[in-house]
């Protein structure tokens, strides 16, 4: 399933309509007696960055869904009922927040409150005016400091219909995203059918943030985690390192940005790929990690790669199948020695994601607290990032190209840049998003070209080195 912005995703045009919830449960979200399970560390971070760009009048969209088609025409009462039981299904889903005297509390509503309506918007005949049109439904109906945080959209015309839903960052992390379309797809069939959905026990995300709070807790200042996380800020100039080429932008600058979306590998590249990594007894995330540490020091880069990457903290069988927010972040540093090849930088690779993984269990916003700092005040992203995520075994993973599936991203404002490498059936690629301006388009350009040489001529030849490399421009 490949990762783009709405406008990359051609939704053929129809008759939309929108699926929110009921008033009714609205107004007994407002009457339900408080929720004491706090938010998670990446929730409560999250919503308050957005309450302060908001009082300064600068609001930046942040949400992320997923599309797929449907053949024939909707079941309007199966599809409501299949809304209203997956809603059911997934706790966060049926929580929120309230903001009081300067302090975040939960809500949770019980299942059987759940009830959802409907409402034609309009008959579209124009693709692109239509895509304008969801990017403002979608941008109204995910506000952070709204309830509810998310919305549906339903596309209807003859013969098929897209259906298209979206989240405030607070309900999902990327295997949420990845493994809804099955599970959406699954709630609808057995509502039209009449019987149980088969889908997987689902523990609940608010339980997940009540264990991560009790947990961070028991974390001292001394704690290795704390104190890996501040040698690492000090080597990086006192902030988590940024993108290692320039961008064109000041730190902290709340900047449009564009995103680049580049095939790396076919699959059989990325098994062959995958093979040598396996001859050095590593994996494949090291391979991708040891390919971009090449790739910036081929870029003229000198020093250490540096870069923060995220990690899945689904660490008990009960939320494999959860929707939630499921991640720490771990930092990353890849020091390559002077004529290093692919091979030998792959156990270098494996042993920096390894500490870092090590380190992503403990909250990077429970280690900003010991630390005394907070690097998320008046932007939505605290740090520029790499990630990488294996989706060929996701349910339904075989079917997304049948099913038009496609995971939708809305470009926040931000002075950073973030990388995200995906493994899927249809081989490997690269999505990122950068600055809107001319050095971050080159630079981010230059950069891709080169991780993508890099991984090719290792996927056929067995092995990188500088001299393979096509020759590359000077930094700009």
């Amino acid at each position: 399933m490949k990762m783009t912005e709405l406008d990359d995703y051609l939704v053929r045009p129809g008759q939309v309509r929108e699926w929110t919830l009921h008033p009714s449960v609205i107004s007994a979200a407002h009457q339900v007696e408080r929720d004491p399970t706090p938010p998670s560390y990446n929730q409560e971070s999250h919503i308050l960055t957005m309450a302060r760009l908001e009082e300064r009048g600068a609001r930046t969209a942040d949400w992320a869904g997923v599309a797929f088609e449907l053949p024939g025409e909707l079941d309007v009462k199966a599809f409501g009922r299949a809304l209203v039981d997956w809603m059911g299904w997934h706790e966060t889903l049926r929580s929120g927040f309230r903001r009081s005297g300067g302090e975040m509390h939960r809500f949770t509503l019980p299942r059987e409150a759940i009830e959802v309506s409907s409402a034609v918007l309009g008959d579209f005949r124009d693709a692109a005016t239509m895509s304008r049109f969801l990017r403002d439904r979608l941008d109204a109906g995910t506000h952070t400091l709204r309830w509810p945080s998310f919305v549906v959209e339903t596309v209807q015309r003859t013969g098929s219909v897209t259906v298209v839903l979206a989240f405030d960052h607070m309900h999902f992390d990327g295997y949420t995203l990845f493994g809804m379309v099955q599970e959406v797809r699954e709630f609808y069939l057995a509502a039209l059918e009449g019987r149980n959905p088969l889908v997987a026990a689902a523990g609940s995300h608010v339980g997940y943030c009540d264990v991560e709070r009790r947990e961070a807790l028991l974390v001292g200042r001394e704690h290795p985690a704390v104190l890996r996380w501040e040698r690492f800020i000090a080597d990086s100039g006192g902030r988590p390192p940024g993108f290692p080429l320039p961008l064109g932008a000041r730190e902290e600058e709340l900047l449009p940005q564009k995103s680049v979306f580049d095939w790396l590998l076919d699959p059989a590249e990325t098994d062959a790929f995958t093979e040598v990594c396996h001859a050095e007894q590593t994996i494949l995330p090291s391979g991708v990690l040891a390919a971009v540490a090449l790739a910036v020091r081929e870029l003229g880069v000198a020093g250490p790669y540096r870069t923060v990457m995220p990690f899945h903290t689904r660490s008990r069988p009960e939320w494999a199948s959860s929707v939630g927010w499921f991640v720490g972040v771990g930092p990353v540093e890849v020091d390559l020695p002077p004529g290093c090849d692919f091979r030998s930088a792959l156990p270098l690779a494996q042993h920096a994601a390894r500490e870092a993984r090590q380190v992503a269990r403990v909250p990077f916003f429970r280690v900003s607290e010991l630390l005394g700092v907070d690097f998320r005040q008046d932007a939505p992203d605290p740090f520029s990032l790499l990630s990488y995520m294996d989706l060929r075994h996701l349910p339904g993973a075989r079917g997304w190209a049948r099913w038009n599936a496609r995971l939708l991203t809305r470009i926040s404002n931000s002075s950073k840049a973030c990388l995200w490498v995906m493994c899927s059936p249809e081989g490997l690629y690269l999505f990122a998003r950068h600055p809107d301006t001319g050095l971050a388009a080159a630079n981010i350009a230059r950069f891709v070209g080169a991780v993508r040489d890099i991984v090719q001529c290792v996927a056929r030849t067995g092995n990188f080195t500088s001299a393979m490399l096509h020759q590359v421009p000077s930094p700009a």
